[in-house]
């Protein structure tokens, strides 16, 4: 169908004109990886990120719905976690969704994020966070 995405290795991207000393990213994901590539632990956590997206990309237990929506769970997460200084409550939205999403469906995803936000690197970052109800829900995962 016309209006559903096509999968990454059919996608085309064109570039157009591009100013001298500009930065382009192109792909997928790029907001969520630009965003903690920046933050303390920034590559390993970018690291742990992707390393859950492609267990859950193999994972033959998924159809392609649900697939979908843990996929787009985590990368909520992790957006929120390149936007929590500015905005905590999108961090707090995004596990509250996954925490509820994944205690009844696929556990094992709902353990694997927990453990990537009790990491080493995941911590630099969300010491800092001062909001209490965001760092309350951070704690119960």
């Amino acid at each position: 169908m016309p209006d559903e995405p096509k999968p990454g290795a059919e996608r085309s991207y064109q570039m157009g004109n591009v100013g001298p000393g500009a930065r382009v990213a192109q792909g997928e994901n790029i907001s969520w990886v630009e965003g903690i590539a920046g933050l303390p632990g920034g590559k390993s956590l970018t690291r742990q990120f992707d390393a859950l997206l492609k267990r859950i990309a193999e994972d033959a237990s998924f159809d392609e719905d649900a697939r979908a929506l843990a996929q787009g769970k985590i990368k909520a997460v992790a957006e929120g976690i390149a936007n929590v200084h500015e905005s905590p409550s999108i961090l707090r939205r995004a596990l509250l969704d996954a925490k509820s999403w994944f205690g009844t469906t696929a556990s094992w995803v709902g353990s694997a994020l927990a453990d990537i936000m009790k990491s080493e690197a995941a911590q630099k970052t969300l010491e800092t966070v001062t909001e209490a109800t965001t760092k309350a829900v951070i704690a119960s995962l």
